[in-house]
């Protein structure tokens, strides 16, 4: 089997004012061993976010409460987090939405956005969804690791307003999307007697 073979740090895109960022991930799922999942649902009522004088940083909040990650690891050694997110999203019109992933210092990717609109439709639900990818490397044994998951939207053209909406579990529905989901998955590399097992 191959070993893990590509986790590059994020890739800085620019977009506007705005940093987006990319991870290029390239390993086998083989050589990967899921250690733990958590599974959280957002809020029964809908989630709104937004600013009336936007600056540069635009309006960010949790979609779901922020964890404390465990990579079940010795210090020195590394961990996969895999963190999938999807929800029934509105946006405002002129307001450019975003998920952001917020790490803590031992990751490769301390920040990261990830873009569901460009310029806001109204009321109309759109489904958003991304998975962010991050390498964690432990400074003690069983290092716990901040995961968060906000979201929030920046002014489109410069200065003005944004506001941004996910459905909560009382707004699913046929026509209107699935609420708020994030799976956070912690993968650590198999060890020879890993493999030899399978």
């Amino acid at each position: 089997m191959k070993v893990l073979s590509n986790i590059a740090a994020a890739t800085i895109l620019l977009f506007s004012s705005l940093a987006l960022a990319q991870t290029d991930l390239t390993f086998t799922m083989g050589n990967l061993k899921l250690e733990d999942t958590t599974f959280q649902v957002g809020q029964y009522t809908e989630l709104s976010v937004g600013c009336v004088s936007c600056t540069d940083d635009g309006a960010f909040r949790p979609l779901v409460a922020p964890l404390d990650v465990s990579c079940p690891a010795e210090a020195g050694e590394t961990c996969t987090f895999a963190v999938h997110v999807d929800a029934a999203t509105r946006s405002d019109a002129g307001s450019e939405a975003a998920f952001q992933y917020v790490g803590d210092a031992q990751t490769t990717l301390p920040s990261a956005f990830y873009m569901w609109a460009l310029n806001g439709t109204g009321e109309q639900v759109v489904s958003a969804s991304t998975t962010f990818v991050a390498l964690v490397k432990n400074t003690k044994k069983n290092q716990q690791h901040h995961v968060e998951i906000d979201f929030g939207c920046f002014s489109r053209g410069g200065p003005g307003s944004c506001n941004v909406q996910a459905l909560g579990l009382f707004e699913q529905g046929p026509h209107k999307g699935s609420p708020v989901t994030v799976t956070t998955q912690v993968f650590r590399e198999r060890k020879r007697k890993d493999r030899d097992i399978d």
